[in-house]
């Protein structure tokens, strides 16, 4: 009986656990983007200009994008920004953009791109906080949105620290891949 209630004790606290541990974060679209938002260009061919990449992506019938939503720039922000660049570069219909939020500050960007020479467009997004249509959680020091021609998103990750996102660069490169085929 002893030993009953112990495995019982011991079943109920790991449950408890699991709950307690078992939320990843969630932040941004999972079944389709939010829509048009207007960023400012800090790099990339449309410096120093206000558009809506989004918009850009679907005018030019891009099979595929991802959107990169950031609440710091440094270099693990670098890592993933790279490993897309990589993606991009062996396929250039792939659309590709950084959306500064919630601080980041154009200097931040003009840093990182003297030091790193990025291909990616690195943007400050209108809307301090991001788009509200996107309902990134501020939690998330990175979001990232991978989607296919049309809207439909194909993958979404969601990091409290950009450490997190840099140690998952891979798995968002192969996403962006994947969101190609």
């Amino acid at each position: 009986m002893r030993a009953f209630r112990f495995l019982s004790l011991a079943v109920v606290l790991g449950l408890t656990m699991s709950v307690a541990t078992g939320e990843d974060l969630k932040s941004g679209p999972d079944k389709k983007i939010g829509g048009a938002f207007d960023v400012n260009a800090i790099t990339g061919e449309k410096a120093g200009k206000k558009l809506c990449y989004v918009c850009k992506f679907g005018g030019e019938a891009r099979p595929a994008a991802v959107l990169i939503f950031t609440q710091k720039a440094d270099d693990n922000l670098v890592e993933v920004v790279k490993a897309v660049d990589g993606v991009q570069k062996n396929n250039e219909k792939l659309g590709t953009v950084v959306i500064g939020v919630s601080g980041v500050a154009a200097a931040d960007f003009e840093k990182i791109q003297t030091t790193h020479k990025l291909t990616t467009p690195l943007t400050i997004a209108d809307d301090k906080d991001g788009p509200a249509k996107y309902e990134l959680n501020k939690a998330a020091a990175v979001t990232v949105v991978v989607y296919k021609k049309g809207g439909d998103v194909t993958k979404n990750f969601a990091f409290k620290t950009t450490k997190e996102a840099a140690a998952a660069a891979k798995d968002i490169a192969a996403a962006a891949t994947d969101a190609l085929k």
